[in-house]
């Protein structure tokens, strides 16, 4: 099973990230952005973007419009604010 990038870098941030200051921060961010990309060696990264179906965005905007918050409507239906504001600027 190939191992995953965020999964990596997450690890790398707890294990980096004790108790800092501004510029300790920096520098193990630069540190883990080194190793980072010294572990995946160059190789492209690709994280698939989770499908969502018309149904779904129906259902958000619907929820939207009535007054429900983004937090709720993501949670019941993967939809994000984004989404939502660009499929009701296309009309959809």
């Amino acid at each position: 099973m190939a191992e995953d990038i965020v999964d990596f870098m997450m690890q790398q941030f707890r294990d980096a990230i004790p108790e800092l200051n501004k510029e300790q921060i920096q520098e193990k961010l630069e540190i883990i952005e080194t190793t980072t990309r010294k572990h995946w060696g160059g190789e492209d990264a690709y994280i698939a973007k989770k499908k969502i179906n018309k149904a779904q965005v129906k259902k958000a905007v619907t929820e939207y419009l009535g007054g429900k918050p983004f937090s709720e409507i993501r949670k019941e239906t993967g939809v994000g604010r984004a989404t939502i504001f660009r499929h009701m600027k296309k009309g959809d």
